[in-house]
């Protein structure tokens, strides 16, 4: 295997051929459509159920290190199984592996339901069943990416990756920060007698229930898909042996020890795979906190955490859809160093608010107007510039990833993300609890901040060594 450097390519990418289709005509692709509509539902109610696994933690303990393990319960199987599933995956039909796991996880949404009903403080059930939803999804992961090659032409492929980019971050914003709060408003509270038992059903139990629903819908959108659509010479001509497997794995882990040279070489794509891990952490980051905050602070349920979420979602769409024009006229590099400044100083101004609001209201200063709409105002501001790293970080990924050396990048980053969140999600409900939320939130601004300095070092080295060159 050829080593792959920085040195070989004489451009970060080659721009698009004119021979590649529009969107338009990828959404006519009736079997690619089926797909895509499968990955938007399902990581918009995996998001969704992520959501209501975190408003229960908080209603039950009031603990951010419980909301924590919770977040680390659908992350921890990353780290572990990615890359032997992806192995497993390479080897059955990705059609019998989406629609089966989608099967699975209905059934363990089924399964929280079942727990909750019977005893709704008992959270040992939960985080296993969540553990075990999330080491069902690193089966579909792959399985799905893996099926879009098959499902559309050549000059197809961009744009059908372009479409499942924008939904996975659309499914983050509508899932974690509406779709589950909307929900459980919706639906109020019940008593059910059924066989001589009384279930009391609470409005969050009836999330899961829609999410088990929704992932049945999943799976019979791949089921419509014809099996010829999965067809694949190397599965067709026999099952893998043990040694064969065995090589497949030690040939991974060659890969990826190459991808991490490759980046290690590249300044802007180590800073971008780092960037955007940051990015990802601080979103889950928003998740484990929101709770905790509506409590503490506007002294509301868990479930209101959408009042304050919902914002932060708009902010992160609108600025999505803008997100073309700006890069254009800023750069992308300028972008994300004015979004982690305004990260850093949004993060700052949230005790701020809180200060003020109790110097002119006193002790009903959680209730209000002026730190609702203000808190709100921030929050929205923050979603923004969410978007304003997030989305040229991903772009200067791919930019300086070629195309063979493109999906260890990707892996890479993932893996980094995962890596970095158990700690990061661990310590900041430790510090919550011994410093305070306000504490943590300095903490985290201060982070940012620093962050963002040391990205304009490491890169400005890179940017002056170019001019001189």
């Amino acid at each position: 295997m050829s080593m792959i450097t920085p040195e070989t390519q004489s451009k970060p990418s080659s721009p698009p051929s004119p021979g590649i289709a529009s969107f338009r005509q990828v959404l006519k692709n009736r079997n690619f459509v089926l797909l895509w509509l499968a990955q938007l539902i399902s990581l918009t109610i995996l998001n969704a159920a992520n959501f209501g696994i975190i408003v229960i933690v908080n209603n039950v303990t009031h603990s951010v290190v419980m909301a924590g393990i919770a977040i680390i319960a659908f992350t921890l199987p990353a780290l572990p199984f990615s890359a032997v599933a992806g192995a497993i995956v390479d080897r059955l039909n990705k059609r019998l592996v989406l629609w089966i796991s989608n099967v699975l996880r209905a059934g363990t949404m089924l399964l929280i339901v079942i727990s909750l009903l019977f005893n709704s403080t008992n959270l040992l059930p939960l985080y296993v069943l969540t553990f075990i939803t999330s080491l069902i999804g690193q089966f579909f992961i792959p399985a799905e990416g893996a099926s879009i090659p098959l499902l559309v032409n050549e000059n197809e492929l961009v744009p059908a990756l372009s479409l499942f980019n924008i939904t996975m971050t659309l499914s983050q914003a509508i899932g974690f920060l509406l779709l589950g709060g909307l929900v459980s408003r919706i639906f109020p509270p019940f008593t059910l007698q059924l066989a001589g038992l009384t279930l009391h059903v609470q409005s969050i139990d009836m999330l899961f229930v829609l999410v088990a629903f929704l992932y049945l819908v999943c799976a019979a959108l791949i089921l419509c898909i014809p099996t010829r659509a999965f067809t694949e010479k190397h599965i067709e001509r026999g099952k893998s042996t043990s040694g064969e497997t065995g090589k497949a794995l030690e040939k991974i882990w060659r890969e990826i020890v190459e991808g991490w040279q490759f980046v290690r070489k590249d300044r802007v794509l180590f800073f971008a795979v780092i960037q955007l891990s940051v990015v990802g952490n601080i979103m889950l980051l928003i998740g484990e906190l929101a709770g905790t905050f509506v409590q503490q602070v506007l002294h509301r349920p868990a479930e209101d955490m959408v009042i304050i979420l919902a914002p932060a979602a708009i902010g992160l769409v609108g600025a999505s859809i803008l997100m073309p024009r700006i890069t254009e006229r800023v750069g992308k590099l300028r972008l994300t160093r004015i979004g982690f400044i305004v990260l850093g100083v949004g993060f700052m101004l949230l005790p701020v608010t809180q200060w003020l609001a109790w110097d002119f209201y006193g002790e009903k200063a959680a209730s209000s107007p002026l730190l609702l709409w203000v808190t709100t105002l921030l929050v929205f501001v923050l979603g923004m510039a969410t978007a304003c790293v997030n989305i040229p970080t991903q772009t200067l990924m791919q930019e300086h990833a070629p195309e063979e050396v493109r999906g260890r990048v990707l892996s890479l980053q993932y893996m980094l993300y995962n890596t970095g969140s158990i700690p990061i999600l661990l310590f900041a409900g430790f510090f919550a609890q011994f410093l305070g939320l306000n504490g943590l939130i300095f903490l985290v601004s201060a982070s940012l901040l620093l962050f963002c300095w040391w990205g304009i070092w490491y890169v400005g080295r890179h940017e002056q060594a170019s001019i001189s060159q």
